[in-house]
């Protein structure tokens, strides 16, 4: 190696100075050389600066030897670096999902492992997510309260759109909550469960997920519509909208407010799903937003945007009581959701991908 790199050190000083005697002398050539000289430098230079990775030319131009005792051969293989590239390629030639999306079955265990998170996660934790979850859902109904309630003629002539605007701007609330580790009642009632199928969480677990979720979303939505009404952004349209929408929900019968809060839900947890088996946030944003839509355009219950909107719509002076609001509507509606979630969602994926469609 060392003969072999004095060679190579020689050979480009002979070319060194035939390069020299070749330049012209004149003066009006400076330019000229000075250019040839880069592009002669770049070419001689990079295949130097490869073999130097392996021969080390030190600066004089001399070649410093490598040690005999590293037992390393000159040239560009090294057989003793052989472990380490094969490490490296059995590394890189394993197979790697690199898709946007999980596999549906991949989804349903992912879920089921974060319902086992939630679920056993401190209370005190459990609450402060529930609560600020709750205010995320105040967030967005605020907005589609301040929005959709100021079409002003437009709302009149063409109600649908009214409805679309809404359905539109609502579903901000879950793109925070999911992205932020919240915690809401109507996605615990399909994750939780999921992990209880799966063997990862027991009753116990889920009745205390739902139970401090629940509480932890009715103080923060009530919070929320309190300050709102404190700040003075129930008012105008925004303010008519709540106090109809509060009467409405309100004036249900029980089975009808049931079967709407199944519907709901159904496609609350199907946006947990699509959200979870999105890699990218714009593949979380598109999985939330169209069920999420297509719930509030429908005319569903949701238990936890309900836990905002009616009481948001008796501080703007509707004519319902606290009684009645929970009688006609959160109870039939909580439970409803609880199905949807538990069976609808939960039971039949744990059917098609995990252990009730084994047994």
């Amino acid at each position: 190696s060392s003969h072999f790199g004095a060679s190579i050190s020689a050979g480009i000083t002979e070319h060194k100075w035939k390069y020299k005697a070749w330049l012209p002398s004149s003066t009006a050539m400076v330019g000229h050389r000075s250019s040839s000289s880069a592009l002669v430098g770049l070419v001689l230079g990079i295949p130097v600066l490869l073999l130097c990775g392996q021969v080390s030319f030190v600066p004089t131009g001399i070649v410093q030897q490598l040690p005999a005792s590293s037992g390393k051969s000159w040239g560009l293989r090294q057989p003793q670096s052989s472990s380490a590239r094969t490490i490296v390629n059995a590394v890189t030639t394993a197979p790697v999902d690199t898709s946007m999306v999980r596999q549906p079955a991949e989804t349903y265990m992912a879920l089921a492992d974060k319902g086992a998170a939630n679920a056993k996660k401190p209370l005190l934790k459990t609450l402060h997510q529930s609560i600020v979850s709750g205010c995320y859902v105040g967030f967005a109904g605020l907005l589609s309260l301040s929005i959709a309630g100021n079409l002003g003629a437009a709302a009149v002539s063409a109600p649908g759109l009214q409805k679309m605007v809404f359905a539109a701007l609502f579903p901000v609330n879950l793109l925070l909550i999911l992205n932020s580790g919240g915690q809401l009642f109507t996605g615990n009632t399909a994750t939780v469960p999921m992990a209880v199928f799966e063997g990862k969480a027991d009753m116990n677990d889920l009745v205390r997920s739902w139970g401090v979720s629940i509480l932890g979303n009715i103080i923060g939505c009530g919070v929320f519509a309190c300050a709102a009404q404190y700040a003075g952004l129930l008012v105008g349209g925004a303010q008519k909208l709540a106090i109809t929408m509060t009467v409405m929900k309100t004036s249900m019968p029980f089975g009808q407010a049931l079967v709407k809060a199944i519907m709901c839900n159904w496609m609350v947890c199907m946006a947990v799903f699509l959200s979870e088996a999105a890699r990218d946030l714009g593949g979380k944003m598109v999985g939330i937003w169209f069920p999420i839509s297509a719930f509030v355009a429908m005319s569903m219950e949701h238990s936890v945007a309900n836990m905002f909107l009616l009481p948001a719509g008796i501080l703007s002076g509707a004519p319902i009581t606290i009684g009645k609001m929970v009688l006609k509507n959160w109870i039939p509606v909580v439970i409803g959701n609880a199905i949807a979630g538990s069976v609808c969602v939960a039971a039949s994926y744990s059917y098609a991908f995990g252990s009730l469609g084994k047994s």
